[in-house]
């Protein structure tokens, strides 16, 4: 069973990364909107582990280009390092200017090795990014259709209970005004058949006396 539910998810992605192929998305982490739909408290643990994962992957991309241009000042020393001990074997210090020149050529090699690892980085890191981007997009959209569900069921129920609310209220309303106009039609009747002083009189002793005593 539990098999079953995991190919199903996995089915369930791939057919919603194949849907967001073509489209280009902004990163989600940085767009305010996606933060004020999933505050900290809505986030399943899944939408944090695939934040997680982007956010990572976004800071090795700034890294990889802070390193490659400290690489390059880097470099740049070194070239400087490298002419500035250039010699003909011949000087008095042409010993030691060969053991330089030998530590600037590891020092080369190594800087060589390092600026193709992060110039590969600049490379491979947007598509997976992107990859990872929409990763949390589905993640997010999963989370947003159960809530469109569950709230579509509710609103559902809600319109039947403010129709019958309604349905009640009209009845109710029109008991109330049955009403007022009987008691209008008993006072006007007991008014004009016994007058206004008799009947408070009766208003009294049936606690319905609306003045001051």
């Amino acid at each position: 069973m539990r098999n079953k539910k995991k190919r199903k998810e996995d089915e369930e992605e791939r057919v919603y990364m194949q849907a967001l192929q073509n489209k280009k998305l902004p990163l989600l982490v940085l767009d305010p909107q996606w933060h004020e739909l999933f505050p900290e408290y809505r986030k399943t643990s899944e939408i944090k582990k695939r934040e997680k994962r982007l956010n990572s992957l976004i800071q090795e991309r700034g890294q990889a280009s802070n390193n490659i241009k400290e690489y390059d000042k880097a470099k740049k020393a070194i070239m400087d390092n490298i002419v500035y001990n250039m010699t003909d074997g011949n000087e008095p210090d042409s010993f030691l200017k060969i053991r330089k020149q030998e530590k600037n050529q590891k020092l080369m090699e190594d800087l060589n090795v390092k600026i193709s690892e992060a110039e590969e980085l600049q490379r491979t890191l947007p598509d997976e990014i992107q990859s990872a981007n929409k990763e949390l997009l589905i993640e997010s959209m999963k989370v947003c259709y159960e809530e469109l569900t569950a709230n579509s069921d509710m609103i559902r129920e809600l319109d039947d209970w403010i129709k019958e609310a309604r349905d009640i209220l009209k009845e109710r309303i029109l008991q109330k005004q049955d009403m007022e106009m009987r008691n209008e039609q008993m006072y006007k009747y007991m008014h004009n058949l016994l007058g206004a002083h008799t009947v408070e009189i009766f208003d009294r002793y049936h606690h319905v006396w609306k003045g001051d005593a």
